[in-house]
């Protein structure tokens, strides 16, 4: 009988780890498997008093078992056409299989395929999921705020094309009127020169009323000019604020004074 050396009982020990290793995971779903298969025939109420008996089992670990098997149990297909392993269940522990749960299965695949999982520490696994899923939340969040920079254009541009319509309407408006007023102009001419002081103070009072309001029109067509220009200009601020604080100061710093030098023209 050979010396049972200590470096002998060493190899010995590694091979028997490494062979364990090969054979766990594939252990947990199969297990899994049959768990989830007994569940389906027992009794309501009865199924903790079962896995305490039978299996030794608490219904906390028979849960996580058969969460493997749903996560791992068609991996092997998986992972072949992802050409790792040759669809082959990799070699995790318990530990690394349950924290690689916490990641979408397409994210668990190419995790598996294309990190040296065996040799990660549970801390390390641990980081590189929390990392992926910091990741994905950050694009989510990404998407999000796309969308919502994209419905805003969207509306903007909705209000844009409702204000343009209302100028272009309001455009029109005012060509009548301004020939409206033509034509009272030339009648008050015309009365003016025949004298008639009734007619002449009727066609007065008309030209100034057509005035009053050709003005008013224009005075509110500026108006709505000035405040759809304001609004893309708010617009426009808040998105450079979000992107560039300082220079978003400077102009900030421009427009305040401009608004303070109208504010002293006008009341000059």
């Amino acid at each position: 009988m050979p010396e049972r050396t200590l470096p002998l009982i060493a190899a010995e020990i590694n091979i028997i780890k490494e062979q364990t290793k090969k054979i766990v995971l594939s252990n947990f779903v199969e297990i899994g498997r049959r768990l989830a298969e007994a569940k389906s025939q027992i009794k309501y109420g009865e199924w903790g008093t079962w896995l305490k008996e039978e299996v030794g089992f608490s219904q906390r670990r028979a849960e996580k078992l058969m969460l493997l098997y749903d996560a791992y149990g068609s991996l092997g297909p998986a992972l072949a056409e992802d050409g790792a392993q040759d669809g082959k269940l990799p070699n995790l522990n318990y530990t690394h299989a349950l924290i690689l749960l916490g990641v979408p299965e397409e994210d668990r695949v190419q995790l598996i395929s294309d990190m040296d999982l065996e040799s990660m520490t549970t801390r390390e696994l641990e980081q590189v999921v929390n990392e992926l899923k910091q990741t994905k939340q950050e694009q989510a969040d990404l998407q999000k705020n796309l969308a919502e920079e994209s419905e805003k254009t969207i509306q903007l541009a909705e209000e844009v094309n409702r204000l343009k319509k209302e100028s272009d309407e309001l455009r029109r408006s005012q060509q009548k009127l301004q020939q409206d007023l033509e034509k009272k102009v030339l009648e008050h001419q015309k009365l003016a020169q025949n004298s008639n002081l009734k007619s002449y103070q009727r066609v007065s009072n008309e030209l100034a009323a057509v005035q009053i309001k050709l003005l008013t029109s224009k005075i509110a067509f500026r108006y709505e000019a000035l405040e759809k220009v304001y609004n893309e200009l708010s617009y426009e601020m808040n998105l450079l604020a979000k992107v560039d604080a300082q220079v978003h100061g400077e102009y900030q710093k421009m427009l305040n004074g401009f608004l303070v030098k109208a504010m002293e023209a006008r009341m000059g």
